[in-house]
C-alpha cells in the first residue's frame, strides 16, 4: 500500500493517519458516494485492498479509496501537462540572404508555417553584404517572404535595420 510518502511531492493523509471519531464520506472510481462510519470504512478498504486517502478535511471529512501511488501518479501526471501547457515556446530564426532564389524562398515559408503551427514566433533575418547594402531592391526578398505568411501570420515588430541585417519578428494570427 502507501510506501515512501517523504519524497513524494503532494502528501496526503492515509489509512491510519486519518483521525477521526465520525461519519467520513466515501468516493472512488467503482464506488457510489456514501456517507459511513471510520471504522466500516477501513474495513471496506481492507477488503478491496485499497488506501484511504483524505482528500478534504471538515465536517465530514472526504475520503478516497484507491491506490496511493496511483493516486500520487496521475496527480504529476496532471501537473506536468499543466506545466508544459504554461511553457512558452521557443523563438525560431530563419535567414534569408538579398539574393535568394523563388524555390528556396517558398521551402522556408513552409518551415515558418509549421513553426508558426506549433505556436513559436519566427524571427526572419535578412543579410546582406557588400554592394548590396546600398541597393534597396535587396529587401525585395524579405517583403516578399513576409506576404507569402500573411494569411498565417501578422508582424509582430516592424523591419528593424541593424547594420547590415533586416529583422522582422512574425506571430500566428489569431484565428
Amino acid at each position: 500500500m502507501a510506501k515512501n510518502r517523504k519524497e513524494q511531492d503532494f502528501y496526503f493523509k492515509t489509512n491510519e493517519e486519518i483521525k477521526t471519531n465520525g461519519n467520513v464520506r466515501i468516493v472512488g472510481d467503482d464506488i457510489e458516494s456514501v456517507v459511513i462510519p471510520i471504522s466500516k470504512a477501513r474495513k471496506m478498504a481492507n477488503e478491496l485492498s485499497m488506501d484511504m486517502v483524505l482528500i478534504r478535511d471538515g465536517e465530514t471529512p472526504i475520503v478516497r479509496l484507491c491506490n496511493y501511488e496511483k493516486f500520487i501518479y496521475k496527480l504529476k501526471k496532471e501537473q506536468k501537462e499543466l506545466n508544459q501547457k504554461n511553457k512558452p515556446k521557443p523563438l525560431k530564426e530563419i535567414q534569408l540572404t538579398a539574393n535568394i532564389s523563388q524555390h528556396d524562398l517558398e521551402t522556408k515559408a513552409n518551415n515558418a508555417r509549421r513553426f508558426l503551427a506549433d505556436g513559436s514566433k519566427v524571427k526572419v533575418v535578412l543579410t546582406r553584404k557588400g554592394r548590396e547594402m546600398n541597393f534597396e531592391g535587396s529587401k525585395k526578398s524579405i517583403l516578399t517572404f513576409i506576404v507569402m505568411l500573411e494569411d498565417c501570420s501578422v508582424c509582430e515588430t516592424e523591419l528593424k535595420e541593424n547594420g547590415n541585417k533586416t529583422i522582422v519578428i512574425l506571430k500566428q494570427k489569431k484565428q
